[in-house]
């Protein structure tokens, strides 16, 4: 029976070391991560109204994602650096919205706008330092520089004139690019249109942020939770605006010293 015993208790501490596997001292290893993300750019409003009664659309968060590594050193038990490099997209969103303005004393032009978004390609390095709190679970934080890719706005449209009395639609139109005017469209034709432009100048290509993470380690398999909050102005155009991300990844830990 103490045979048996000591089997059953060597048995389980190999199964609760396996469960909470984690680096150890003076190990390098290589981390692949992908995650997905909710972003949002502070300070980024679209203003709709007159000078005495504006309105800003809501924002919400947009969803993204993220693919890379780090390396990892443990110098001590309860402790790690990390280094890496992803890509990760951010940017902003926006709810619907409807705009209208009299053309006439009977008819009234209107705006449908939706999936107003800015799309924001980004390379990161976040370089971390990491403090186990128990077996397979750490807090982070450290520094995050950032080198903005490209940046793109997109959003689809629906241009159209309107009886005010009853509300029927008279005719659509189309943005023309070439003119920057609205060109009427044909009987029977599309209604719904997309506009997609590059907006990479407008945006400073640097990008610093303060990386915070709560992570667990199981087996190898490491999933992160991360928040990362934006230091400096991104935008040439639009004071205080920031990065805002939330992501949440799974990486695999591959040793490569032992």
């Amino acid at each position: 029976m103490t045979n048996l015993r000591n089997a059953f208790l060597a048995i389980a501490a190999l199964l609760s070391m396996g469960a909470f596997a984690q680096g150890r001292v003076g190990q390098l290893s290589l981390i692949p991560r992908v995650g997905f993300s909710i972003t949002q750019l502070t300070n980024d409003e679209i203003m709709l109204g007159t000078t005495d009664a504006k309105g800003a659309v809501g924002r919400r968060w947009k969803p993204g994602v993220e693919a890379g590594f780090d390396l990892e050193y443990m110098p001590l038990s309860r402790l790690s650096l990390t280094a890496g490099v992803k890509y990760s997209l951010q940017g902003s969103k926006f709810k619907d919205f409807h705009m209208e303005g009299s053309v006439s004393g009977t008819e009234v032009r209107f705006a449908d706008f939706s999936r107003l978004t800015s799309d924001l390609h980004y390379l990161q390095c976040p370089i971390m330092l990491h403090v186990y709190l128990a077996k397979g679970i750490s807090i982070g934080s450290g520094i995050q520089f950032g080198h903005l890719l490209s940046a793109k706005e997109n959003f689809s449209y629906m241009v159209g004139d309107a009886d005010k009395q009853t509300g029927k639609i008279l005719r659509y139109y189309s943005f023309d690019r070439a003119t920057g005017n609205l060109a009427e469209v044909a009987e029977g034709g599309d209604r719904f249109f997309e506009y997609h432009e590059s907006v990479t100048d407008s945006y400073k290509r640097s990008d610093i942020s303060i990386p915070l993470s709560l992570s667990y380690e199981s087996d190898d398999v490491i999933l992160d939770l991360r928040y990362n909050f934006g230091l400096n102005n991104i935008s040439k155009e639009i004071e205080k605006m920031r990065n805002s991300v939330v992501t949440l990844s799974i990486g695999y830990r591959i040793a490569l010293t032992q």
